[in-house]
């Protein structure tokens, strides 16, 4: 434990255990009755904050308690909002509880506005901060995983800096499905949503359907995430601090077996293949025994590589409040992580300053901005072809246990490609640093009244810096003899802008006509992306202790530069129609034009429409209103489009630089074009169709429930041309793709004196396929990927397994094998005939499943006791299959390849019952790396404790003895515990096909402490 760690954890139990008993009191009175019928509530919850002091109303709704004078009371009945007052010494306090059914009218942000969530037609989900609050994430995406149905998250790297999962909403397609990000006005990425410090964020909503993401047009495809971060409230000034420190650990590691079982297991392969063994009885004891760890040793090279601290923290200090004309909040954050692996880190520094001033009483003007800076870095390998940090790793999964570490004389134990414990030990690195501005001014007019004019000005500034060294490697024999040559040194330094700048208008109008409800939205956005690269490379480094690149000699010097631009005009609008609450109307378009295609086809339209039914407004409902207090049902449909494919100038016949020829016996630099274009492509648009239901009912439930279709057309596709054509293929439109599903949300919440919980669940089915693939439906096949009509894209594709072979007998009756396993015996893979026509070959492949998962899942259980809480968080998915290849599966080699404790039980002529057929080392019919089928192609479905937290709050009146309004400590996990089907030692989420190149994803304990002044 660090010295600050201590500090902050002496700190925290100081605080907890500081208590003053004596302070002034006062007895409060009062009634308290439901707004719905103004009635009083017998029965009624009423304690003071942040204690264990309560009561409860009388058959009149009547109370009586006695709290400190600057105690805040907390009102609650089943079926009603909680309320909290402040005492301030008065003595009689009345309080009118709203319905639970009144959180319909929250405002709910979604494009270019807010709503009240009563009034949404579309199929909008909403994540508040409090579900993102004190979560041990290093980013925004990871922390949306299971929070709303619908959206899918994969997250399988556990890499400071690299761990942010890719989102996915309602199903895929052949192209980019990224969501579009919104952050306060301003279109965003999600690099830039995870740059954001998650305590900076208020509420982030979800447009799921088309409807209300139409409003966005050619890039809302993939749905859109609108991230609304805190504003100033008005009042004294009040500063929050929180922190936690965590440490980490790998959720799966590779279950490597021992060198003296690694040994074994060669010789047996070597046996299967008609080789005779290489290591006697002896040897082998010698490397179980470690009597001799230089020659027969035992090396664990995950034990060397995993030594890393695993230690994060994450500081916020935030300053909201305001007067009667300006509101503010303040915020700085520093956020840092040392990984699980030496020399892997990363930090996070942010700062946002929002603030809001009222001019005049119909003008305001506003102005948010927000700074992060993320320094990174990682170790390098020393590899001539192939340098990073991946290799890195699948070296230190690959090299034997039977190479030492280090030799008797010190030097580093290595193979053909060298030591990657000397990579990691070497003054090799990858530094990178990224720096995030973003801006956004604008005002507010009210020009008459219910008429805003609102302009506003959007600008962002991101750069990346990246500098890399590799630094050069003698490596030397046991017996100090020179092996090999070193590598050359060298150095790639790389620089990268992107600027965007943004003049946008709105124009709202709302009139409120007797019983009819009117919004008008009216916009336009001109949008300028604009983006630079300049990379420089040198070698050759006098020594390794050198790294700039103006220090190594020109010889063999490159440099590279690049830029480009793209811009966008659009037009859109929205109205809204309400009568008597009841029938609910919403219309949006959205005109597009983007330099991106040709002129002809530039300018896309993007229409949507919306309705809903409140049916519990309606007079024939009345005598269930008190059962069911809310029940309205929606549908939807609109179109959107996808303008992020095959590069940023898709119709544009660009050249190239590097296209070199030879001119009067000199070669000389030239421009070409080499890639083909089709000028004639057009967006690519999907419709989608929803029909949505939300329910309050038993005071205690709700309930939201969507079916919906999506249906992309006009995907774009890459041609195949023959080879004279000379140029890469051009896109094209001409395929097609379908998703369709159910989501279902349910939540329980109810109370028992001072017990308090509330459960929710979430759950998304998803069916997608391809429906069009070009224009002759052809299959692409991939090694062990397909994709083609009626099947998700990127399906696995391989071959049916039967069970294992027994004898030579079954081998001989069985279909003909050769053609892909031509030393076919007793111990390997039955594949099944599925043509019947008597072989085994390529037209025997079916599909084995997909990597998308049909289901998924989440599950939020809360709890709350007197000054306790405690919070469970499930995750999950089903119908999702997944396999592992090479060095993650397990290898049986000398110097590289160890195996896994699959191998274990591994088919033999004395262990006919095994669950993993005959090992190998050249034969390939086993192999899933070359013969991809159903025996590789697992289960990966899983369940995940996701978060846990369990909290104290120090009782109010002993925080504001020590100048505090509120102190809170709690515990945190995150990825606790995950429950699956899948081998043991890879976690479920791991990238498709697998094969040892990827960090681990982590799990993580932490403490941390929240106080409010």
């Amino acid at each position: 434990m660090s010295k600050f760690y201590q500090k902050e954890f002496y700190l925290t139990c100081l605080l907890l255990l500081f208590a003053v008993f004596g302070f002034a009191q006062v007895k409060v009175t009062g009634v308290v009755k439901g707004a719905d019928n103004d009635e009083s509530l017998p029965g009624a919850s009423v304690s003071v904050k942040g204690t264990s002091v309560g009561s409860m109303t009388d058959a009149n709704g009547k109370y009586s308690i006695t709290v400190p004078k600057d105690g805040v009371l907390t009102f609650s009945f089943i079926g009603y909002t909680t309320q909290e007052i402040n005492v301030d010494g008065k003595t009689v306090i009345n309080v009118t509880l709203p319905s639970s059914a009144k959180g319909l009218n929250e405002v709910v942000v979604v494009g270019y506005g807010t709503q009240k969530k009563v009034n949404l037609t579309g199929a909008v989900s909403v994540v508040s901060a409090a579900q993102l609050e004190n979560r041990p994430v290093t980013g925004v995406t990871n922390a949306l995983e299971g929070t709303v149905p619908g959206v899918t998250i994969s997250s399988n790297n556990g890499q400071p800096g690299f761990d942010a999962g890719s989102i996915n909403i309602r199903g895929q397609s052949l192209n980019s499905t990224s969501a579009l990000v919104v952050i306060d006005g301003v279109i965003s990425t999600t690099g830039d949503m995870n740059a954001i410090n998650a305590d900076d964020i208020d509420n982030i909503s979800i447009l799921k359907d088309a409807a209300s993401a139409s409003i966005y047009g050619n890039r809302a495809a993939g749905g859109v995430i609108v991230i609304t971060t805190k504003k100033g409230k008005k009042g004294t000034a009040q500063i929050t601090y929180s922190d936690y420190f965590g440490k980490n650990k790998a959720v799966a590691l590779p279950d490597y077996l021992p060198s003296w079982q690694a040994a074994t297991l060669y010789d047996e392969a070597r046996v299967n293949e008609g080789q005779t063994p290489v290591y006697t009885a002896a040897q082998i004891q010698t490397f179980k025994d470690g009597s001799d760890p230089y020659n027969y040793p035992n090396t664990d090279w995950l034990k060397l590589f995993y030594s890393g601290s695993g230690f994060q923290q994450n500081h916020y200090l935030g300053v909201n409040g305001g007067s009667d004309k300006t509101t503010y909040a303040l915020s700085i954050g520093y956020f840092d992580e040392d990984g699980i692996t030496p020399k892997t880190n990363t930090q996070r520094y942010t700062a946002r300053l929002n603030l809001n001033t009222q001019i005049k009483d119909n003008l305001s003007v506003f102005g948010y901005l927000s700074y992060a800076y993320q320094p990174l870095t990682q170790p390098q390998s020393s590899l001539s072809a192939d340098q990073g940090f991946d290799q890195v790793i699948r070296q230190f999964n690959r090299i034997s246990p039977i190479i030492p570490a280090y030799y008797a004389n010190g030097e580093y134990g290595h193979i053909a490609d060298g030591s990657p414990l000397a990579w990691l030990n070497s003054p090799s690195f990858d530094k990178q640093n990224a720096y995030n501005f973003q801006g956004s001014v604008g005002g507010d007019w009210e020009i008459i009244k219910g008429l805003h004019f609102k302009p506003s000005l959007n600008y962002k500034f991101n750069t990346n810096q990246s500098d890399n060294f590799v630094s050069a490697i003698q490596y030397y024999n046991a017996d100090g003899s020179l092996s090999g040559t070193p590598n050359i040194s060298n150095a790639t330094d790389s620089y990268s802008s992107h600027t965007y700048i943004a003049p946008q208008a709105l124009l709202e109008y709302d009139k409120k006509l007797g019983n009819h409800d009117i919004k008008i939205l009216a916009g336009a956005s001109q949008e300028y992306n604009s983006y630079y690269t300049l990379t420089g490379y040198r070698q050759g480094f006098l020594n390794n202790s050198l790294s700039d690149l103006n220090v190594a000699p020109t010889t063999g010097q490159t440099t590279s530069n690049d830029t480009y631009d793209v811009a966008q005009r659009s037009f859109f609008g929205r109205v809204n129609y309400d009568y008597k609450g009841k029938y609910l109307l919403e219309g949006d378009i959205r005109d597009d034009g983007s330099s991106r295609f040709a002129p002809a086809n530039r300018w896309g339209v993007f229409p949507g429409a919306s309705a809903g039914w409140r049916i519990s407004e309606e007079d024939f409902f009345k005598n269930l209103k008190n059962s069911i207090s809310n029940l309205k049902l929606r549908a939807s449909w609109g179109k959107l489009g996808n303008q992020d494919i095959a590069g940023y100038y898709p119709t544009i016949a660009t050249v190239s630089a590097g296209q070199n020829y030879p001119y009067g016996g000199t070669v000389v630099g030239g421009v070409a074009p080499t890639a083909g274009v089709d000028p004639s492509i057009v967006w690519e648009k999907t419709t989608q169709t929803d029909l949505g239901l939300d329910a309050d009912f038993l005071k205690v439930f709700t309930l939201t429930a969507d079916y919906f279709i999506k249906k992309t057309s006009d995907v774009l596709y890459q041609v195949s041309l023959p080879a004279p054509y000379g140029l890469t293929a051009p896109y094209v439109n001409g395929s097609s793709y379908q998703n369709k599903g159910w989501e279902l949300a349910l939540s329980y919440h109810d109370r028992a004196g001072d017990f308090s919980w509330n459960v929710t669940g979430n759950a998304s089915f998803i069916a997608n396929k391809v429906t069009q693939l070009g224009t002759s439906n052809a299959p692409q096949i991939s090694g062990a990927y397909i994709t083609e009509v009626g099947q998700p894209q990127g399906s696995f594709y391989g071959y049916v397994s039967q069970g294992i072979f027994q004898n030579e007998a079954q081998v001989k009756a069985h279909a003909d094998q050769s053609g892909i396993s031509p030393n076919t015996g007793p111990g390997d893979l039955i594949y099944k005939d599925v043509n019947g026509d008597g072989k085994i070959d390529a037209n025997d492949r079916v599909v084995l499943g997909s990597n998308f998962p049909k289901v998924t899942f989440g599950l939020n259980l809360n709890a709350n006791w007197k000054q306790f809480d405690f919070t469970a968080f499930f995750q999950g998915a089903a119908g999702v299959k997944n396999y592992i290849t090479g060095i993650a599966l397990g290898q049986n080699g000398i110097a590289t390849g160890k195996p896994t404790s699959a191998m274990l039980d591994s088919w033999s002529p004395t262990n006919t019952n095994a669950t993993f057929p005959r090992l190998w080392l050249n034969y390939t019919q086993d192999n899933p790396s070359n013969v991809t089928s159903s025996f590789w192609v697992r289960n990966a479905s899983y369940v995940r404790l996701k978060n846990v937290q369990l909290g104290y709050s120090l009782p109010v009146a002993w925080a504001t003895k020590i100048g505090v309004k509120k102190l809170r400590v709690y515990y945190s996990g995150q990825n606790i515990l995950t429950f699956t089907s899948f081998y043991k030692w890879i976690d479920p989420e791991a990238p498709a096909g697998e094969s040892g190149y990827d960090f681990p994803q982590v799990k993580i304990n932490s403490l941390g402490l929240n106080v409010t002044f």
